[in-house]
């Protein structure tokens, strides 16, 4: 257990007793004779557990118990009965108390009882880490793809993740940066610790500190209890900063000493603690042109890019949008033993959209057509209106005109998405094995050079 044990005993010879067998369990201990001294260390010390004498503690109707539940709230309080006491118990568990011990103090109680503390802070610690990371979820998926931009992903991956390097992940907005985080860790020899992922661009810059370095009680107003940082709750795993071009300049700077020198100091302490979590970055912003305007440190940048990894737009790799689909497709499609496909319009559709929302916009366009969809499979007229217009997936391009250029690029990408297998690439359009040969000689086309005869 971190932190001190504060001893409340009016007798200075029982409180010289406790400390000693408190310090011989491996506890730091502080005394106070009396209840108003109790709290004048807990307003100075950073305290764990409070072990008052029952009679103090009963006097005034739990008066002191009263006072440190509502000045500390997660303070444990426990109280130090003789065994005739009986009638005590119940009164300080309705004031806050945690439980009560006998008199004298027994080494195998004072274990039972800080083991179920300890365990107790551990849940809340596990809650809290639980609702940061439901927090930061993106939900759109695991990797899915075999393009050549995700196999030098993947490649990538399998190089960096059995070493401690920071990692900096580049990419759009939606284009999967914390799954490649998350697979990172996944794949390292540090699995089993936690991933601790941190939405930089979420949390208002008077939290964000607070949130990465941790405080102690008193260290701003409202701080009414000592918390652990993100960076601190990740210890041996891997804490990841998404949109950490949105952190302030002064935090840089901070984050960027944590990193050279291995440690953390929470805010409010001077002490410093050992910081051994990797580090793994993302943004979607130009970090060449922040840094050139001032917004992000150069020698913070040049830290955290050790290894960098770009995480390419779906519009950039379209022959991963057929077996997206069909991923989500399995992920949201409902009932067990149900099956939902694509028809071949719709895929034709999908297959040359230009997705500025990358993974993410797609799988809310899947998910929104097996919504509305009441067939088998998924058809144009539940795809949304921005699909439906040609010209909407011609930004930035030249001019697709005709439906008849979409279905060749279509075929031309779930070629590539099978590596040229073309009954594979015919059950991803959602059409017969005999059509997509017609369809490639009608454009007088053979697909990618690797392409399967018939079988």
């Amino acid at each position: 257990m971190a932190g001190k044990v504060l001893v409340v005993e009016s007798e200075r010879a029982a409180r010289e007793t406790c400390a000693e067998v408190l310090n011989g369990l491996g506890y730091n201990t502080e005394v106070a004779e009396s209840a108003p001294r109790a709290l004048d260390v807990l307003s100075t010390d950073q305290v764990e557990v409070v072990l008052i004498n029952s009679g103090l503690a009963s006097a005034d109707d739990f008066k002191l118990v009263r006072a440190i539940k509502q000045k500390f709230p997660a303070l444990e309080v426990v109280l130090m009965k003789a065994p005739e006491a009986t009638d005590q118990t119940a009164q300080a568990l309705r004031v806050g108390a945690y439980g009560c011990v006998s008199r004298p103090l027994r080494v195998n109680e004072i274990k039972h009882i800080f083991r179920q503390i300890e365990e107790r802070q551990r849940l809340a610690d596990d809650n809290r880490l639980l609702r940061e990371q439901l927090k930061s979820s993106r939900g759109f998926g695991s990797l899915v793809g075999a393009s050549e931009k995700m196999e030098h992903v993947y490649r990538l991956i399998a190089k960096v993740a059995a070493k401690r390097h920071p990692v900096l992940i580049l990419g759009e907005s939606g284009t999967g940066k914390e799954i490649v985080a998350r697979a990172i860790h996944a794949q390292s020899p540090w699995h089993d610790q936690p991933f601790v992922p941190v939405d930089c661009g979420a949390l208002t810059p008077s939290l964000i500190e607070s949130e990465l370095f941790g405080h102690l009680r008193g260290a701003f107003t409202g701080a009414t209890e000592s918390r652990q940082g993100l960076l601190a709750t990740a210890g041996n795993g891997s804490v990841f900063l998404d949109e950490i071009a949105e952190l302030p300049l002064e935090l840089q700077s901070r984050l960027l000493r944590a990193l050279q020198e291995r440690e953390i100091r929470p805010i409010g302490s001077n002490a410093r603690m050992r910081f051994d979590a990797r580090v793994i970055a993302a943004t979607n912003q130009d970090v060449a042109a922040a840094i050139k305007r001032g917004a992000f440190r150069k020698d913070l940048y040049f830290r955290l890019n050790v290894v960098s990894i770009k995480v390419a737009p779906l519009r950039e790799r379209r022959s991963d949008i057929a077996l997206l689909v069909h991923h989500f497709i399995d992920r949201h499609g409902g009932p067990a033993g149900r099956t939902r496909g694509v028809s071949y319009e719709a895929m034709t559709r999908l297959m040359t959209y230009d997705w500025p929302g990358n993974v993410r916009e797609l799988e809310n366009c899947v998910q929104r057509a097996l919504a509305l969809g009441a067939g088998s499979q998924i058809e144009v007229k539940d795809l949304p209106s921005s699909l439906l217009n040609p010209q909407a997936s011609t930004a930035g391009r030249a001019e697709l005109s005709t439906l008849r250029e979409l279905e060749r690029r279509a075929i031309l990408e779930a070629l590539e998405a099978t590596g040229g297998d073309r009954l594979r690439a015919a059950k991803l359009l959602g059409i017969g094995k005999t059509t997509i040969y017609r369809k490639l000689k009608e454009y007088g086309v053979e697909g990618p050079s690797h392409s399967s005869g018939p079988a």
